[in-house]
């Protein structure tokens, strides 16, 4: 951690000192801090950061921690942007959505927390890189960058964003991804877990475990209970799933099936 360089930006010193000790436990060397949205800005003119965690409200409702973030993004499109408040509110979430934030932080710290919050952040940001070189050759950020958000994926997890923590699945635990009213959901037992990942983006990472069934659907070819050639479907997690004509002969050519 010592070549992550960070930005903090709170209007409550002694909270900026906190921030400041815990992250420097972690071994960041390379810090920098402001108590206000224009020291902020002046920072951010001066110096390139990997990293800015900014306070939402920064005592003045025309120039907060968002539109510093709106700032940034003008700048650099690929910044990490971790937002801290003491009131995370829907409010909040729906406002800064548009600066595309990795996450959000309450006040309550804890060293956890800010180790898990930038490791995450930072995972964010390699996982995109690897998509823009899978998706485009290059590492050119695609017309579609800004919808890639979490879950992150490594070759045995799937991290999903729940309230302020992210929630790491095993992939062999996912019976299948749907999608259902402009969103992704990956099924794990009885639960669902949502994402704004695109079943697109998940089929291509996860192949060849996962295999396309459907426009809507995805498998994991290890929880396939049965297959129902006759009704074209998947049996899997106690469900009935439809296999798509347009996915049926690839779908079935992928598949170590005994005659």
């Amino acid at each position: 951690m010592n070549d992550v360089r960070i930005l903090l930006v709170d209007d409550n010193q002694g909270f900026l000192i906190l921030l400041e000790f815990l992250i420097k436990e972690l071994g960041v060397e390379q810090l920098e801090k402001a108590h206000s949205f224009e020291e902020g800005l002046t920072h951010f003119q001066k110096k390139e950061f990997d990293i800015y965690i900014l306070d939402i409200d920064l005592g003045t409702s025309a120039n907060n921690g968002i539109h510093l973030a709106e700032k940034i993004r003008e700048k650099d499109a690929d910044a990490v942007i971790i937002f801290i408040t003491s009131n995370y509110t829907e409010h909040y979430y729906e406002a800064s959505r548009h600066v595309r934030p990795s996450s959000f932080m309450n006040k309550e710290l804890s060293r956890l927390k800010i180790t898990q919050a930038i490791d995450l952040a930072m995972f964010n940001l390699a996982h995109q890189e690897s998509v823009y070189v899978k998706e485009e050759g290059s590492t050119s950020p695609p017309a579609h960058s800004a919808s890639i958000v979490p879950p992150f994926i490594t070759q045995k997890k799937v991290f999903f964003k729940i309230g302020d923590t992210y929630k790491a699945i095993a992939l062999e635990d996912i019976a299948f991804f749907f999608s259902k009213d402009k969103l992704t959901y990956a099924k794990i037992g009885k639960r669902n877990y949502p994402t704004n990942v695109k079943l697109k983006v998940l089929e291509t990472e996860l192949s060849p475990t996962f295999l396309r069934i459907h426009k809507t659907y995805i498998v994991n070819r290890n929880h396939i209970e049965a297959i129902n050639p006759k009704d074209s479907t998947v049996s899997i997690a106690n469900e009935d799933l439809p296999i798509g004509y347009a996915y049926r002969k690839t779908f079935m050519e992928q598949l170590n099936l005994l005659k």
